[in-house]
């Protein structure tokens, strides 16, 4: 079987023949092997490119004098040196690398070998490529780490919203130094996850499909969810082409209830096994069946979604170490375990705890991420919405409780807790690595503390708590969040022969970079850069009261009819703007970038301007003229 071939599979039949499928290719590559054993081969042609659709991707081509087994291993002093995995015989070999830093530059080598064992390979020809830049919104995502990971990769998804595109979600890799070596770009990706034996990443948008994308970003679907409401959150990949997932619903009830009037909308979950024969989601378990809505004792608070009261908001699903399921329940702030035959086990929290807490402070609040680990403890991610003035106040940490089934108490064994703190108030995460270690991610941050946007913080930590590694990363001019993140060996099955030694280029430098082919227009309390139709604002050193102020964008069009109808009077088009909006402040320095309209501009005047006595006080302003 060519590689073509073998990726010509359907995408859903490799998904769910996880051991028979590697069986397979393993006794072919065993009968292929013997066949051209002894047999020499020669590369008569090679070369490498770099994709089109996905610039952290390649390809390299090999032409064989004669069919034979290939490998092709590629190095940056920085990056690490890699190793692809052996690709069957034949005479034309098409191998993608992966696992590349953006704007960099590899030496690869072609590597022919007579049999699946490559301790035999004979040293081909050398060359070499060089990437290109991610898409715009992770092209101007800012990275400082510090510390290695114990995790070769880290896979994590988020969501943006930036100048004007809306919903644009990202999964992305990052190596054991913090650097991003591999994206795709999809449509709401929802949670991710690798199944067992699989390359492909599997995601799951709210609605009624489950998807996949497969190392190179390719993306496709993997079936239609036939059920009433909609999956979201989380799911679970089970044998036999199953998968287990929250099912949401809404229903109106007609009570006073907490945070409700007389005709309150409740939205309550479901638990669905999706059967990928048939594309229905049989159910097995109901929130509503089991707590009664109209008790005021199964509520708690009143968390608003929209038009709706969010009950329940089923935001993970794990499996337990005796096979039982833990559900985590942002709506009843509460950790729920059912038994493998569905029934309640034990509620955490929340309304009708089974647990007390000794000591309040141990108590988490609107969790994420739930899971129960081998030793019978759970770990979360406690998000601290809403947390009492007494227990500390609104903050985030990762939190493991150990259970108490004969006293029936919950006591706090470990947590993380960075210093300072960090308020990361929806989605997030908290996953334990097979060392001990967990990876610790503050998914979003506290919008209403400026200067905006803050960094978002991953973290692993060991037992004690200390920090191993640590890497913030920021996005100019996109408001981001990252729904979890967890470890990976490998993208495509490739072999890491020398680790990252380096990120690559810091914060300080990516900044500088920026501004490297822009035409420095203005200088004054900014500095102002032109390029790329955009105008970047920056100053070194800057403090939180130089952005305090807004910002005036005046664009004057060279000609009026450009203007939108309600502008022309005015002659110039009014972009305003506050500089939190649209920038950082980040180890000193302030940054922002505004999108220039697409018409021709005359001129642009900007500057900054505060309100006294009712009027307008101009603060400082500059005139760049564009025509010259």
């Amino acid at each position: 079987m060519t590689p073509n071939e073998f990726r010509a599979i359907p995408a859903k039949l490799l998904f769910f023949l996880f051991a028979a499928a590697g069986s397979a290719f393993a006794v072919e590559e065993e009968t292929s092997g013997r066949l051209a054993h002894g047999d020499s081969s020669t590369v008569v042609r090679h070369n490498a490119a770099v994709s089109e659709a996905n610039a952290l991707v390649a390809e390299v081509r090999v032409s064989l004098s004669r069919p034979a087994y290939v490998f092709v291993e590629y190095d940056n002093p920085l990056a690490g040196r890699y190793r692809t995995r052996l690709e069957a015989p034949a005479a034309e070999h098409a191998i993608p690398i992966v696992r590349l830093r953006a704007e960099t530059t590899y030496d690869y080598t072609v590597f022919i070998v007579s049999g699946p064992d490559v301790s035999d390979a004979v040293r081909g020809p050398s060359g070499s490529f060089t990437t290109g830049a991610p898409p715009e919104q992770l092209a101007s995502m800012f990275t400082k780490a510090t510390g290695r990971s114990s995790q070769p990769l880290i896979l994590a998804n988020g969501r943006d919203r930036g100048s004007g595109v809306d919903n644009i979600d990202n999964i992305v890799l990052f190596d054991e130094v913090g650097a991003l070596v591999w994206h795709a770009n999809v449509t709401r990706a929802g949670p991710v996850s690798r199944p067992r034996g699989q390359d492909n990443f599997v995601f799951l948008p709210a609605g009624r499909h489950l998807r996949y994308v497969t190392p190179l970003g390719e993306a496709g679907d993997l079936g239609d969810l036939d059920t009433v409401g909609y999956a979201h959150h989380d799911f679970v990949v089970l044998d036999g082409g199953r998968v287990l997932l929250p099912i949401g619903r809404t229903l109106f009830h007609h009570y006073d209830s907490p945070g409700g009037g007389l005709r309150t909308v409740f939205r309550y979950d479901a638990l669905g096994i999706w059967h990928s024969a048939t594309g229905m989601v049989e159910q097995v378990w109901n929130s509503k069946d089991v707590w009664n809505v109209s008790d005021p004792t199964q509520h708690w608070g009143s968390v608003r979604e929209n038009d709706a009261t969010r009950w329940t908001h089923m935001n993970s699903v794990t499996i337990g170490p005796r096979g039982n399921i833990v559900l985590s329940l942002r709506g009843r702030n509460q950790v729920v375990s059912l038994s493998p035959d569905y029934e309640i086990e034990w509620q955490l929290f929340g309304p009708h705890s089974d647990y007390e807490f000794p000591n309040p402070a141990d108590r988490f609040y609107r969790q994420h991420a739930a899971s129960q680990l081998a030793n019978g403890n759970v770990l979360l991610f406690d998000n601290g919405n809403e947390r009492p003035q007494a227990e500390g106040g609104e903050y985030s940490r990762a939190l493991e409780l150990r259970l108490d089934d004969a006293a029936g108490t919950a006591t706090k064994v470990w947590e993380y807790r960075p210093s300072p703190d960090i308020y990361a108030p929806f989605a997030s995460s908290a996953y334990r690595l097979d060392n001990g270690n967990t990876l610790v991610n503050f998914g979003t941050r506290d919008r209403d503390d400026p200067p905006h946007p803050k960094p978002l913080v991953l973290v692993e930590a060991d037992a004690d708590g200390n920090e191993v590694f640590r890497v913030e990363t920021v996005q100019l001019d996109w408001f981001s969040r990252r729904y979890r993140a967890q470890g990976i060996d490998a993208i495509r099955g490739e072999t890491m022969l020398r680790p990252p030694t380096a990120l690559g280029r810091s914060s300080e430098k990516h900044l500088t970079m920026r501004y490297e082919d822009k035409a420095h227009v203005a200088a004054g309390p900014f500095d102002l850069y032109l390029g790329g139709g955009r105008l970047m604002y920056a100053k070194d050193p800057c403090k939180a009261e130089d952005i305090a102020l807004p910002f005036f964008l005046h664009a004057f069009p060279q000609g009026t009819e450009e203007l939108p109808a309600e502008r022309r009077e005015h002659g110039f088009d009014n972009l305003d703007f506050k500089f939190m909006e649209h920038g950082l402040l980040w180890q000193d320095r302030c940054h922002a970038e505004l999108r220039l309209p697409e018409y021709a501009i005359d001129r642009i005047r900007t500057g900054q301007f505060a309100i006294e006595d009712g009027s307008l006080v101009g603060i400082w302003n500059v005139e760049i003229p564009l025509t010259r």
